[in-house]
Order: C-alpha cells, then structure tokens, then sequence
C-alpha cells in the first residue's frame, strides 16, 4: 500500500517506455511532516512505512534509485495517513525487464539526484549499485526528516562542478545529524519548532542513537551499511521501543541505560523497594553498632571506675596504721605517692 500502483507498462511505437501509475493526491513527505508539526517519533513512524514500501519493491528485485521527499507523497485516506512512493522513472530491476523494452543506461550517464545520490551512483559503476544503493537514499531522506538538512549543503555542493561534487559524494563524510543542526545557528530554533521543541532538546535526542542509525545508513561503503532495509526498519523500531540498536555500540553502560529507559516505571518501583530494604538494613546496623559502642563505653567506664578505686585505696592505704609504723603521714606525702603511683602503674 505504501507504493504507487502500477496499471500498465509497456513501449511506444518509436520504442519509448512509459508507465502508467496511480495519481497521488499527496504533498511531498516533509512538507506533510512539518505543516502537522510531526514530532520525531511520528516522523519515524511515517519513514518506517516509507521503508516498507521500498522494502517490497526490493523483494520483487527493482531498485528505485531516486528516494528523495518529492518522490514520496503523503496522502489522507479513511483517516489515516499513507505514503506512496512513486516515480520509478529511473528503476532498475535486477535480472528482469521493466517493460517489454529493457531501459538501457550507458556508462557515464549520472541516475538520480546528487544530493540524494549514493557514492556508487556518483562513482558511475553501474556494476556496484544494488539494493543497497536505496539503503543511502533512505538514510539521506531520514537525515532530511530528522534535521531538514540535507548531509551536505546544496550550494556549496553544486559550487563544486560536476567532478568535484561526484567526488565529495564519494569520499567525504557528511556530520552526523545532530552536529549539522547545532551547526546552523538560529535556523535550528525554526527546525525544532515544527518538531514541537527547542534546538538544544532536538540536538540532544538526536545525539546517540539517532546519529548512528542515519550515519549507518550513510556509510560510503555498501558493505558497512544495513544489508537490508528490514534491518534499517528494525533498528528504528528499536530506537522507539527503547532497546539497543545495531548501529550503536553495544557497551555494558549503553545496555543498562537502555534498559532502565525501557522499563523505568518497574526500575523506580524496584529501586524503591531497594531503598527501603537499604534503609532498614542500615537502621538495624546502626543500632548494633550503637549498642556495641554503648557496651564496649560501660565496660570501659567499669574499667575506669575500678582503677580510679585501686588507685584511691592504694594511695590512702599509707595511712592504715598497719602500713604505717607510727609514722606520721601528711597529706603531702599522700599526694606525692599518688603521682608515684600515677607515674609508675597508670
């Protein structure tokens, strides 16, 4: 349903192919995204259809070769939203013909839109461009709902000629997302604006997952890319199920991060339940440690106590007659032999 039905196909007299195709009353995709004010999950809920739709024209083994936002209409039907896909003008199919007559395209020849063209198209080896061609094209048009931005500035890239702007295609990276969007200044606040948000929150939610997912999509190498558009729809409906994507790294911390994104509201609860458990834990340890302080300071105290009356009974048993002789003893001596005794036993 996500592709614009094809009602006849065939060749002129003087041998021109034409397809005969399903009229979209649609806008294109981002217009559509950003007059309903779309916010990011919305819009990739619409892209994952967008995926689907190129996803089967994959299975019946036909590339599309020029995905970009006018080649996707969005339409109202039944109260729901649909995108059609539609202009297959410059389609391959691989191992079939589209028509009776086989479109021929000779080397040299440049198929597509150079902003929205991978690197093999820019390359012109014809021989290299497989479904994963359309994989680029799509990770450019996720790139233009996320930021409306392309990866690379138009101007400066027509500025280039034709040569330089092939090899730009070919062997420069374009900034992630997020980068591209804190990098035009007071644009991003128009830009987060029709996503219902600020700049600085639109920048943050694209950091992270969002980049890599594009920037996988975006990879110069075909190998390096989703080998599969399923596996591009995957790693988004991943992103919105919180769970950890492909494109990301898989660290421990990137896991349980996701994780507790997940299921947070069983992550409070538990960590509630921890929290009192951990309370209550440390309340009964500090009550021991309390109570063994406390035993440990009586017999201290005991101990104190019973020296403190030796040492009295010590010092006063030099005035027992018995110890005495008949001497007579002044208090000054019964304090000189107490600091004896301090000094010798205490």
């Amino acid at each position: 349903p996500y592709i614009a039905r094809v009602y006849d196909a065939g060749a002129t007299e003087r041998g021109r192919p034409f397809l005969v195709m399903e009229y979209v009353p649609g806008v294109p995709i981002t217009r559509h995204c950003n007059d309903q004010g779309l916010g990011i999950r919305a819009r990739l809920e619409l892209f994952i259809k967008v995926c689907e739709g190129i996803q089967h024209a994959h299975q019946k083994a036909i590339i599309h070769r020029d995905i970009k936002p006018s080649n996707v209409l969005v339409t109202s039907r039944d109260d729901q939203v649909w995108p059609k896909v539609i202009d297959f003008g410059v389609a391959k199919a691989l191992g079939q013909k589209l028509t009776e007559h086989t479109i021929q395209t000779a080397m040299g020849q440049i198929l597509g839109t150079p902003e929205y063209m991978s690197p093999e198209q820019a390359d012109l080896a014809e021989h290299r461009i497989d479904t994963r061609t359309d994989i680029y094209l799509l990770g450019v048009l996720l790139y233009v709902l996320l930021t409306d931005l392309l990866p690379f500035d138009p101007k400066e890239l027509r500025s280039l000629g034709l040569h330089g702007m092939l090899h730009k295609i070919r062997a420069v990276d374009p900034p992630r997302p997020s980068v591209r969007l804190a990098a035009v200044g007071d644009q991003a606040a128009a830009i987060a604006a029709a996503r219902g948000t600020t700049a600085a929150k639109l920048v943050g939610r694209l950091r992270g997952d969002l980049d890599w997912i594009t920037m996988m999509a975006l990879e110069k190498e075909p190998d390096k890319r989703y080998q599969a558009v399923q596996a591009l729809i995957d790693d988004i409906n991943h992103y919105l199920r919180d769970e950890p994507v492909a494109a990301g790294a898989p660290t421990t911390t990137y896991r349980i991060h996701k994780f507790v994104t997940r299921h947070r509201a069983e992550v409070i609860a538990a960590a509630m339940v921890l929290s009192a458990l951990v309370l209550g834990l440390g309340g009964t340890i500090y009550g021991l440690v309390e109570s063994t302080r406390a035993e440990a300071r009586a017999v201290r105290e005991a101990e104190t106590a019973r020296q403190v009356s030796d040492f009295l009974v010590g010092l006063f048993r030099v005035v027992d007659p018995s110890e005495a002789l008949g001497n007579t003893i002044t208090a000054r001596e019964i304090l000189d032999e107490g600091v004896a005794k301090i000094d010798r036993d205490l």
